[in-house]
């Protein structure tokens, strides 16, 4: 039998552009990295906001950032911004998060 390898899928990005072919635990871990980095933004803006600085992002008392909200952000970013996609997943989902429409 002949099988087809996959690309190298090693960065967060990679995994991210190429989310299809990822299985399952892969798919985890990828989720896993987005709850980081949502974590991440939502502790900054706590600081930020806690500071009496302007928070990086507003968000709702009653929601804060999620990765599946992330996962569509960085999404709609990529579509605006493909030259970003040779970036870390990190960096495009904070730029994604400050230029959404419905953030600072």
């Amino acid at each position: 039998m002949f099988f087809k390898k996959r690309q190298s899928l090693e960065t967060p990005m990679d995994q991210f552009l190429h989310r299809d072919q990822l299985n399952q635990d892969e798919r985890a871990i990828l989720d896993i990295y987005l709850t980081g980095v949502s974590h991440a933004l939502n502790g900054v803006n706590t600081v930020c906001t806690s500071n009496g600085e302007k928070p990086v992002f507003n968000q709702t008392p009653d929601q804060s950032l999620n990765a599946a909200e992330i996962k569509k952000l960085v999404e709609q970013f990529l579509k605006q911004r493909p030259d970003m996609q040779s970036q870390s997943l990190g960096l495009c989902a904070v730029m994604a998060v400050m230029q959404s429409s419905n953030r600072v």
